[in-house]
């Protein structure tokens, strides 16, 4: 049984592999990002690939780190491409628009019709992150990877922080030092981990601001000692206690102790939320009611003032001398 299942995992990797080799593949290059893509795509891909461009030169700028080795993306024509190299690598891949292999250094993503055009810049983006903290780091734990790619591709908002504070209201609960290496195994689990790791990104980032400049201060330094084709790469763990001067496993019970007001936000959010969305139906009734009681009003009656009767004779200046 087991011969069988090598032998048809065999035949997929084959399978695939005849399948991606027989496709035209068109190749160039965009400032340090190359691509390759079907023709059909390329015309999409070179729009696409200046604004990715702006996004990670802004990224890399805040940061100050400036990775030197070509990022490679691949955008995979059709849906049979990509879940022929998704399928095996787990769930949360193969159920994804996107995603980074570290042991062939690429990004695969899918083409655009399969892809809502408005987030395919934030799918490029998130993954990108995740290649620029394999550049950059070794050991990154996976909530920081994905907390990273989060945050920082647009995907942080009001939304995201409203969803937060719901899922921690009804009682989904996640720590840090279990997200270090897996995801979590149920789906249900899936948007608490990613909506976990972006707040403890932005916790470290907005609460230990002069830390975290320290934190990528260290990474850039030793990233720019880098010689030959294989830079230097910064210890995650030993690079974030010299700049935080706690542990991970320190930082995530002190998260911990965060995270526990946001479930209680959750009822004030929604209370507000319904008076906002209450609000102009008010501001209708008012001025209907406004309308109603001028309508109800008396008319005004406006009476002719006559008006004064010319004299016969001009009027004297009483200060003239009289005549004589």
């Amino acid at each position: 049984m087991l011969k069988l299942f090598r032998l048809l995992f065999i035949a997929i990797l084959l399978g695939s592999c005849l399948t991606l080799s027989a496709i035209d593949w068109k190749t160039w290059q965009y400032n340090d990002i190359r691509i390759t893509s079907a023709p059909k795509d390329s015309a999409y891909a070179t729009l696409m690939v200046r604004s990715l461009s702006q996004r990670i030169n802004a990224f890399q700028m805040k940061l100050g780190v400036y990775p030197v080795r070509p990022l490679v993306i691949t955008i995979l024509p059709n849906r049979q491409e990509y879940e022929s190299l998704t399928t095996g690598k787990g769930k949360i891949v193969e159920s994804s628009q996107a995603f980074y292999s570290p042991s062939e250094r690429i990004i695969y993503v899918r083409s655009p019709d399969q892809l809502a055009m408005e987030s395919y810049d934030r799918v490029l983006m998130h993954e990108y992150i995740h290649w620029f903290l394999d550049e950059t780091m070794s050991g990154v734990p996976l909530w920081f990877h994905e907390g990273m790619a989060f945050y920082y591709s647009g995907q942080f908002g009001f939304p995201a922080y409203y969803s937060f504070t719901q899922y921690r209201f009804l009682g989904y609960k996640l720590s840090l030092s279990e997200m270090a290496h897996q995801y979590p195994r149920q789906k249900s689990y899936w948007t608490m981990f990613y909506l976990t790791s972006a707040f403890a990104v932005h916790h470290l980032q907005s609460k230990r601001h002069d830390q975290w400049i320290g934190f990528w201060d260290r990474v850039g330094v030793i990233y720019s000692i880098s010689s030959g084709n294989e830079p230097y790469k910064s210890d995650f763990a030993q690079t974030f206690y010299s700049a935080f001067r706690i542990s991970q496993y320190a930082f995530s019970l002190e998260f911990d102790k965060v995270l526990n007001r946001y479930g209680w936000q959750f009822p004030l959010l929604g209370i507000n939320g319904l008076i906002f969305s209450l609000l102009p139906f008010v501001i209708l009734i008012a001025w209907l009611r406004h309308r109603r009681h001028l309508k109800a009003m008396p008319e005004a009656v406006s009476e002719d003032i006559p008006e004064p009767e010319p004299s016969d004779s001009p009027e004297q200046d009483d200060t003239s001398p009289p005549a004589s």
